[in-house]
């Protein structure tokens, strides 16, 4: 089945594979307008994420560069040692910015690395003996689905995390009985993979966890040991490294709720495991989330599933009868398959149900899916229901995901192109009589296309987080030298925060509308699938560049 010639169904896999870069390639056309930049869908962790790596890699500490006032946020050893990440991100920031946006910087960045996905993806399938055909049409179901477009046009590292995962899981399947030396490594290397994200801080460690069991190192002291010594290397590397950058030693970081692993740490389902409704809750959202962005390999997943489920009852019967029924299966796919087990339960359990997480784990499961289609094949060899009715599973999964594989981009371009005239126009506006830059606060909308203008200080308005009090709230912006609000308004979204929602009427009584633009600016309560004439019908938004008057507050 695996010859090397060209073969008619090999012929087929590569056409599937050409066609399927092909998609690819098309899908790029809107890399920097489908989704809009800082999308709500990650609530503006685009440009918040970029600043942060860049900090990382010139100071040290990912940590974002303003405070207001505040103590420096940090994010802690367990989300703040990315370094790997800040590397590609932010040094890429750093050489392009600002002759080009932070957010196509880093959407570029991802671009490349989701192309390394799809040519990772086909080549660990054909290393562990999947065919070619069934190995190009798992390609395809991942590349023709919603949610790699999300994943691939972001400026975020979720396709790191989920390339990350595949390849350490390849490393150690192909790994026998190791000596001390390779069980430190290991250990060592299971700790360290938080480098490339901070969500395989835990997959990770459970793709190690297979491995030791694997290889039945509870009955090798010295393996055991050499893995310990390596994991506690790894944590050792990893706390010096952030107290060097950040001058402070804590696991989720310093500023309380503010600090980016703090904040979320209540969302993970692991925090309460007794709770029926919040695992309840959580298993819901996960197969929301697959039927909204992934609907193809969700099928595939049951189908799995199912097929897994009558192995075992097939198997059972013939135990009954005094028989053995055994699947001829190779280390590296037992590996595999065990392996995508802990670690989706360990995404279910220790991360949130955010929909950009998904990709985390969907390369590694469709590697274990396209296994279990693989022995189904190799079992019913020569059979008209055996290769083909799998391959037949795969194109239907991905005929039910691909619609979404290319989004329309009018809303996507309408925003980039009033985002631009519209940022363009209200700095232009933002000038004061003394020397000292501007300093402007500026909303999400347009935040990355502000920040170019290098000859003003752009200031996020996320990372100021407006006190739901007046008197706090115009203390704070007199005491930050606040000379400029650029505040988005519209009638399909409102303010869900207490203290974005009072700035406005506060801004009414100390300063003045200094200028205004009308457009599409964001993608808040509205939607990609809309044409022009529905975007019009449901109003334009505004942005408004408010000066601060520097006069006491009268409440």
């Amino acid at each position: 089945m695996f010859q090397r010639a060209l073969t008619p169904r090999v012929l087929l896999a590569y056409c599937i594979l050409a066609s399927t870069a092909i998609v690819f390639v098309l899908q790029l056309r809107t890399l920097y307008t489908v989704p809009v930049y800082d999308s709500i869908r990650w609530g503006g962790d685009e440009t918040w994420l970029m600043r942060e790596f860049g900090n990382q890699v010139q100071h040290g500490v990912m940590a974002y560069p303003e405070s207001f006032g505040a103590p420096q946020r940090t994010d802690g050893v367990l989300a703040g040692s990315m370094w790997i990440d800040a590397l590609i991100y932010g040094a890429s920031g750093a050489a392009f910015f600002p002759d080009h946006d932070y957010v196509a910087i880093g959407r570029t960045v991802t671009a490349i690395l989701a192309f390394l996905l799809i040519l990772s993806l086909y080549l660990i399938l054909r290393k562990i003996k999947v065919s070619p055909l069934l190995s190009s049409l798992s390609v395809a179901a991942v590349v023709l689905c919603q949610g790699f477009i999300w994943a691939s046009h972001s400026a975020r590292y979720d396709l790191l995390t989920g390339l990350s995962l595949i390849w350490l899981c390849f490393y150690l399947s192909k790994t026998e009985k190791p000596t001390i030396a390779r069980a430190i490594a290991i250990g060592l290397m299971g700790v360290l993979a938080i480098c490339f994200s901070r969500h395989l801080l835990f997959l990770g460690l459970a793709a190690s966890c297979v491995f030791l069991w694997r290889v039945k190192a509870w009955k090798e002291s010295r393996q055991l040991f050499g893995w310990v010594v390596g994991a506690f290397l790894g944590a050792l590397l990893l706390s010096i490294a952030y107290y060097l950058g950040a001058g402070e030693y804590s696991l989720f970081g310093r500023g309380g709720n503010m600090g980016s692993y703090s904040f979320v740490i209540g969302q993970i389902p692991i925090m309460r495991p007794f709770s029926r409704n919040v695992q309840l809750s959580n298993l819901i959202e996960r197969h929301s989330l697959f039927r909204a962005d992934a609907p193809g390999l969700l099928l595939l997943i049951t189908v799995a599933l199912l097929a897994v489920i009558a192995y075992k009852i097939k198997q059972w019967q013939f135990s009954r009868n005094g028989r053995h029924l055994r699947i001829i299966i190779s280390d590296q796919q037992r590996f595999f398959l065990s392996a995508a087990i802990l670690c989706t339960f360990t995404w279910l359990l220790f991360e949130g149900s955010r929909p950009y997480y998904l990709f985390h784990i969907v390369p590694l499961l469709i590697i274990a899916i396209a296994i279990i289609l693989q022995l189904w094949s190799d079992v019913f060899d020569g059979k008209w229901y055996g290769e083909w009715v799998a391959a037949g599973m795969l194109v239907v999964a991905t005929i039910i995901g691909a619609q979404g594989a290319m989004p329309p981009s009018t809303f996507g371009e309408a925003v980039a192109n009033d985002q631009s005239q519209a940022v363009h126009q209200l700095l232009k506006s933002a000038t004061t009589s003394h020397s000292e830059k501007s300093r402007i606060l500026f909303d999400v909308a347009g935040l990355a296309r502000a920040l170019q203008d290098t000859s003003r200080q752009v200031l996020t308005l996320d990372m100021f987080a407006p006190p739901p009090n007046a008197e706090a709230l115009v203390n704070k912006l007199h005491s930050n030298h606040i000379d400029f609000v650029a505040l988005r308004s519209s009638r399909v979204s409102s303010p869900f925060e207490p203290g974005r929602a009072l700035i406005p009427h506060i801004l009414d009584s100390i300063g003045e509308v200094q200028d205004s633009a009308l457009g599409f600016f964001y993608d808040d309560g509205r939607t990609y699938t809309a044409n022009l004439t529905m975007m019009i019908d449901q109003g334009l938004d505004t942005l408004r560049l408010y000066r601060v008057e520097r006069a006491p507050f009268v409440p």
